[in-house]
């Protein structure tokens, strides 16, 4: 077991700092590209910094995914795969190449975490332009949420796949002006989490068959593409998941019996969701633990946070039965609002269905729950 501390020398304390004020002069130019102000993005990359640090500082009497991953990269590597293993190569460069300390490595994967939050954060500025002033400040206290910067600035999936959807979120405002940013958000979530960035490249496809937006040359060359590219990831996130049979409806059933099953026993906050019917798991997975299901102080906190999501579902509905049942509309010349809602329900779905330990989930969650507080900020009418 290698002994994990902050500093192995004093030169890494100098590297460390260095790193951060990078990522920081760097989040600093970002503040144009995101429609902020300087002080906003510097503000937020220091609140989540904080966070990062601090679970930096737990992970060295609590053991956890970081460790694993520090540890592995300190080995010798395997042979490079996507999820895992990508993960324990980028760290490999970072501490084996580079030669960054654990707290080096996590200045980085903070900054990844960083930039989704500041692109979140620009996405629902965005929706919530011409919205109340307490609306504007509902969303400031939903990035400002410390599950949401805790978990994604460790060294680990978490960062690098909720950079990928906030990015996403971002691109698809005004996808013909970021088409770049898009197949860039879809290569990191690819890397990390092949299975989300199936879902991702499928919604993309069924969106543009809908999409009337697009001239038909273009709406064709992209289904095409999309088609190429399924061909492609589909079987490689049937292996990374460990599935190499033929694809059939008995092998999903089968996958998601198994799924159900995992983390129950010997893992704080495991609960049985094969009993439960389709509407409690989805509400499960989205909103609890609640404050009375708290079994520690991180699930306390996450389960404040989570009453702040559900205050905001509250007013979601409550705005849909004052408008008597007008709803948002999908079309739009800019944004490929059919994508994102695809996109973040598929992924849903799927995650609400396998995941039986609200631990996980309240990590996992944020790979799609940016883009349903979009629709549900842009659907929100409070004076």
């Amino acid at each position: 077991m290698i002994n994990i501390v902050f500093f192995n020398q004093i030169t890494d304390i100098f590297s460390t700092v260095a790193f951060f004020l990078f990522g920081g002069f760097l989040i600093r130019l970002t503040a144009n590209f995101f429609k902020g102000t300087k002080a906003r993005v510097l503000g937020l990359y220091i609140w989540h910094s904080l966070f990062s640090f601090a679970y930096a500082y737990m992970s060295l009497t609590m053991p956890g995914d970081a460790t694993s991953y520090y540890s592995a990269s300190l080995r010798v590597l395997k042979d490079f795969s996507l999820g895992t293993e990508a993960v324990i190569h980028l760290t490999a460069i970072l501490t084996n190449t580079i030669g960054l300390s654990f707290l080096g490595a996590f200045t980085v994967f903070n900054f990844f975490g960083s930039i989704g939050l500041i692109a979140v954060d620009a996405s629902l500025r965005h929706v919530t332009e011409n919205k109340a002033r307490f609306v504007k400040k509902l969303v400031l206290l939903i990035v400002l949420l410390p599950s949401v910067n805790f978990w994604t600035g460790a060294i680990g999936k978490d960062s690098i796949a909720y950079m990928s959807t906030g990015l996403l979120l971002w691109a698809s405002i005004d996808l013909k002006r970021h088409n770049v940013l898009l197949l860039f958000a879809f290569v990191c979530m690819l890397i990390v989490r092949p299975h989300i960035a199936a879902v991702m490249i499928i919604a993309f496809a069924l969106s543009l068959l809908i999409n009337k937006t697009l001239s038909p040359f273009k709406r064709i060359f992209f289904i095409i593409t999309s088609l190429i590219g399924m061909t492609v990831i589909i079987p490689m996130t049937l292996e990374y998941i460990g599935y190499r049979e033929v694809f059939s409806i008995d092998l999903v059933q089968d996958f998601v019996n198994t799924r159900q099953g995992y983390n129950i026993e010997g893992f704080r906050g495991g609960i049985d969701i094969s009993s439960m019917p389709f509407i409690l798991k989805l509400f499960t997975y989205i909103f609890r633990p609640l404050p009375y299901e708290a079994h520690s102080l991180l699930s306390f906190l996450s389960s404040l946070d989570n009453l702040i999501l559900l205050m905001v579902f509250t007013l979601f509905l409550f705005s849909a039965v004052i408008l008597k049942g007008k709803i948002f509309s999908l079309g739009d010349s800019k944004e490929n609002r059919s994508f994102l809602l695809i996109f973040a329900l598929g992924v849903l779905v799927i995650s609400s269905s396998m995941t039986s330990n609200l631990g996980i989930s309240v990590r996992q969650k944020w790979m799609f729950m940016p883009i349903l507080l979009y629709f549900m900020f842009l659907f929100i009418k409070v004076k």
